[in-house]
């Protein structure tokens, strides 16, 4: 008898010690719906309140996630989502605030708010962000807030209408773009004092920024253009001040190189406008171009004049390009590296970018 209790209780342990392990291993696995999802940001139309994000998942395309879920609309104008860990956060810019969700289930976790005009947000440390806010006409910041409490804990003042950011060799890069002025600079942090560095002078218009493989910050600028009204109001014409340009900077000496100097002002009136992987720049001008990162002939990978945004699809290494076409439906479509088309999907209004983890 004792021998078989002491086999009985030896199973027991040994089926404990497994349940154990197995519990132990889910945990550490992504939960919800949407934990292998590809996003999709759609702006929605200005002061409609219509912003919302898509999800491409196991079941196929869902639309309109943060609603569905949280019963409340998301707001007006997403102009960009950031995934940090198991949050993602979400800017919706013209309702003045950035909305927290879990990642996986997409469920509210808070709203950052007493924002002006926020447009992007990154990674400070495991217990801070980063977010770019302003329009040119004040409040031109980038904001510390803390992801747990989602208060403002410190700011750093940047140029006119600090836009998109990245990180390289513990810094910020931050475009200033203007907002509803123009600026032509990038305001460099350092990401520990938060002490500016250098501003940096680019092209007019610095719209994008990424980071190539060698941890140089590339700089799309779109280039300035004036428009001319005379005193009753009525439109003059436009002139042409800048083209675009394309920079790179050196991480660590602030240097400057210059790409590629366009003869013209790129064709695409988003400022998602810039993508790189391995070696090769894509940027928007008139459909998808892709350049090497020396520089050198452009060549189009797809034409199409109604591009408003491009991503990397992070899983699959191909490109996201975002479509508005007049009248019609606005889409996401995923191109393999020679233009062939690996997915097409119709989404909501103005697909601003694609976030996949």
């Amino acid at each position: 008898m004792k021998r078989n209790i002491f086999r009985l209780s030896t199973l027991l342990l040994a089926s404990a010690a497994i349940l154990t392990s197995c519990n132990k291993d889910d945990e550490n696995k992504p939960k919800g719906e949407f934990s292998s999802a590809t996003f999709i940001v759609c702006e929605g139309n200005f002061s409609s309140n219509d912003a919302d994000v898509y999800a491409i998942t196991k079941e196929g395309l869902q639309k309109d996630i943060f609603a569905e879920t949280n019963d409340r609309p998301l707001g007006d104008v997403a102009n960009s989502m950031k995934i940090i860990g198991n949050k993602a956060y979400i800017v919706v810019n013209n309702s003045q605030k950035v909305e927290v969700v879990n990642a996986n289930t997409f469920e509210s976790e808070g709203t950052i708010k007493d924002l002006s005009y926020p447009r992007y947000v990154e990674k400070r440390n495991d217990n801070e962000i980063f977010i770019s806010n302003g329009n040119g006409f004040g409040s031109d910041y980038v904001y510390v807030v803390n992801n747990t409490s989602l208060e403002k804990v410190d700011s750093v003042a940047t140029g006119a209408g600090p836009n998109a950011m990245v990180i390289s060799n513990g810094k910020l890069f931050v475009a200033n773009m203007g907002g509803f002025t123009n600026d032509n600079t990038i305001t460099v942090i350092n990401v520990k004092t938060l002490a500016v560095e250098k501003t940096i002078t680019v092209g007019d218009l610095p719209a994008d920024l990424e980071v190539d493989n060698n941890g140089n910050v590339l700089v799309l600028c779109k280039g300035l253009s004036v428009y001319n009204y005379d005193a009753a109001g009525n439109y003059l014409g436009s002139e042409v001040v800048s083209n675009s340009t394309l920079v790179k900077i050196d991480a660590n000496s602030l240097s400057t190189t210059t790409i590629k100097d366009f003869d013209h002002q790129i064709s695409c009136y988003g400022e998602n406008v810039l993508a790189y992987k391995n070696g090769t720049i894509y940027y928007l001008d008139g459909g998808l171009i892709s350049l090497s990162e020396n520089g050198g002939n452009a060549t189009t990978v797809v034409e199409d004049y109604n591009v408003y945004g491009v991503s990397i699809d992070s899983q699959s290494k191909n490109i996201w390009v975002l479509a508005t076409p007049y009248g019609s439906a606005h889409t996401a479509t995923l191109y393999n590296a020679d233009g062939t088309v690996a997915q097409a999907q119709t989404v909501g209004n103005y697909p601003k970018m694609v976030v996949t983890k």
